[in-house]
This record gives structure tokens, sequence and C-alpha cells, in this order.
């Protein structure tokens, strides 16, 4: 509970603020505390009442219910109320927490008083950022090296999170372009050689009088030595990579056939138009043999018959790339595991 409330009752009694131990749509279970002032014994300063409130199906509220207490039972009667251990735990966990923050105290017959639950940790960094001499010695401390593995750590477990959750989105623009350009690295991945993230939706030519036709490619490249460009194309993992059965094969989705054309004209285009566009370029870049890479689908949902026809077909292209997305992920996976192995 991370903000407890006291306010005084009487003199000698404060309420404290409820535990809650289950709350489902017709009923309320929570067991109401009191502060008392037991000279006796200041330890033992807490008393409290079990409340279980429940509504008519119907009902609005729970608003002036008939109670039942100690009272109400009879001779030869016994009343039995089971907890599950859900509410054992909580009433367990909030009366350890009530006389560590309670215990031995006198109750304020004057003030209500908040309790609010502090993070050792947080109070910690902001001492040392209130002193310089305290922050120039816990950073001596530091190892980097375990620092940057443990920041990896977490910036791949964050990239694989959200790629699962997001393992059915079909937002091509909306969200895998983004998502590519904030984690540019990634993609980096797939290339043999060194490479850097150098545009997005960058203009590669093909306009013609009438100022249309341009092509613009999602993603370019470029190779850290030889500035050489490379070109992506993202589409998103619900896109189908087969269309259906051909003969003793099977025939490419239209969105598959389409992507790979799409990045062949983009690459035509980029020669023609290279003069140019280095030209009217404030860095310099190189066009030799393009390698264009086109991410889509989820090779993981294809049966063992459609893998093979698929490996088939992607390895036989000499220029363009065929990545899935769950391949990319898979690769996030791998470093993921690796890391956590070594550090």
């Amino acid at each position: 509970m991370s903000e407890v409330k006291v306010v005084p009752e009487s003199y000698r009694t404060s309420v404290v603020t409820p535990i809650k131990l289950s709350t489902t749509e017709r009923t309320e279970t929570s067991f109401a505390v009191r502060q008392v002032d037991n000279h006796n014994n200041l330890k033992k300063n807490l008393k409290g009442t079990l409340i279980i409130k429940k509504r008519t199906k119907d009902g609005p509220s729970f608003d002036e219910p008939e109670k039942f207490s100690r009272r109400n039972i009879k001779s030869n009667e016994l009343v039995e109320i089971a907890f599950d251990t859900e509410e054992t735990y909580e009433l367990g966990k909030g009366l350890f927490e009530y006389y560590r923050l309670l215990g031995g105290k006198t109750t304020n017959p004057y003030d209500e008083i908040t309790y609010i639950e502090k993070d050792e940790r947080i109070e910690h960094i902001r001492q040392l950022l209130e002193s310089k001499e305290g922050l120039y010695e816990a950073m001596a401390q530091i190892d980097l090296t375990v620092l940057n593995v443990a920041l990896n750590i977490e910036n791949l477990r964050r990239v694989k999170i959200q790629m699962s959750q997001n393992m059915n989105n079909d937002g091509e623009t909306e969200f895998w372009q983004k998502f590519f350009t904030q984690n540019a690295w990634i993609l980096a991945q797939l290339f043999h050689a060194p490479v850097m993230f150098y545009q997005n939706q960058r203009y590669v030519g093909g306009k013609g009088m009438d100022n249309h036709g341009g092509q613009y490619p999602d993603l370019i490249y470029k190779n850290d030595i030889t500035d050489n460009i490379a070109i992506i194309e993202i589409k998103s993992p619900v896109k189908p990579l087969f269309s259906g059965d051909y003969r003793q094969t099977f025939s490419l989705s239209d969105e598959l056939s389409g992507g790979i054309n799409q990045l062949l004209l983009q690459k035509q285009t980029l020669y023609r138009s290279y003069a140019n566009l280095l030209a009217e370029s404030e860095e310099r870049f190189e066009a030799n043999n393009i390698e264009c890479i086109l991410v889509i689908g989820n090779v993981s949902a294809l049966n063992s018959k459609q893998r093979k026809a698929f490996d088939t077909f992607r390895n036989e292209l000499r220029t363009i790339r065929i990545v899935g997305f769950d391949e990319l992920l898979k690769r996030i996976e791998n470093q993921l595991t690796l890391l956590e192995q070594n550090k």
C-alpha cells in the first residue's frame, strides 16, 4: 500500500486506511483498522473489524447495508468465513506493514497523518545528485562494461516485447516503418559489412515533367567503409507469402511479388538518377550493385512444404533478400540469450 492515512477518531483512537482483501462485482471484503493507545502494551496497538459487503444482483451500490455482528450470533450457532489464498495474503501483508508503521506509537488526536511509501533507491539517487562528491564517488565505482551489457539487455528486452506484441499489426507506415527507424540497428544486422542507417523515405528519382511517379524506399542504409547504399522495403508480418497451391508447389502472394517488383523498380530508378541525386546530396554515397531487402510476413506460419518452397524461391534471387518478421525477432532473442548467459 503506497499511502496510509491515520485520522483521529477520539482522544485515544484513530481510524486507519482499511486493508482491501478482495472486490468482485457483488462482494467487497476488507479489514477496517483502528490504532488505539494500549498503554499496557504499545506493540499491540491495532484492532480491526472484518467487513464483507454484498449487494443484490441489480443493486447499484453498497449503501446502508444490513449489519451482522457477533451480537447476532445465537447460542449453538457458528459463523464460518473462509478466506482464499489471495485474501489471506493481503490481510497478512497489510497487518505486517501496519504494525511496522504504527507499532509502539501512540495516536495523534489532533491532526490527520498520511504516510507515503518511500523508495529507498530513489531517495539514494536524489541524495547523490545533491552531493557532487557522492556522485563522483558512486560513478567511480561503476563497472562501465557491466553497465553497457545491462543497457543492451534491457534494450533487447524492450524491442523483443514490442515486436512480439505487434506480430498481428498490419500498419506498415503507421507502426513498422517508425519502429525500424527508431531501432535502425535491427536491420543493420542483416548486412555482412558494417552499415549505418542513412535515410528513410528518401527520393531516389523517377519524377516526370508532371512531378509524378517518384520512388521513395522505406529505408536506406549505407556501408560505413565503401559508402555503398542498400534499399529496404518494409511490409508487415500480417502479409501472406503465398496465395495458394499451384500444381506441385505454391504461387506467390500479390504482396510478396509486388514488393519484389517495387524494389527492382526503385533500384533501377536510382541507377538512372544517380548522377543528379549525387550532385544534389550533401553527403557522398555510392550505388554499386545495390543490395535490396524486403521484410515481409511470418515464415513460422508456413507449413513444411511451404517453407521448403519459400526457401527455394528466395535463395534463387540474386539481388533481393527476403526476410520474415519472425526471423528478425529470432535474431533479437538469440542475442538476448547470449548476453544474459555471459553477463
